[in-house]
């Protein structure tokens, strides 16, 4: 069932969403290691995530969206440590 799959896709950034919009109105900014991101998710992240150009904030771009939708932006992603920085942003 392709359509199933490319659902659950889309939905594992809910979680991401939700866990950004969830946090307290005065954290402007907050680091995630690629491994508690998959936490969230619930999956692992395919490999181009290791690649700073995956964090773009590209709406167009179903991942991206989430972090968007939630209010914040992605201002770094350290590959070497594979951390990424979110910042509240005007979206």
């Amino acid at each position: 069932m392709p359509g199933r799959t490319k659902q659950r896709r889309s939905l594992k950034y809910i979680r991401l969403a939700a866990y950004l919009a969830s946090r307290p109105a005065n954290m402007t900014s907050i680091e995630l290691t690629l491994g508690e991101i998959e936490g969230l998710v619930g999956a692992a992240l395919p490999p181009s995530s290791r690649w700073p150009s995956w964090w773009r904030n590209d709406g167009r771009r179903m991942h991206a969206r989430a972090w968007l939708t939630a209010g914040w932006l992605v201002t770094e992603m350290a590959a070497q440590d594979a951390v990424v920085r979110f910042e509240r942003g005007k979206v």
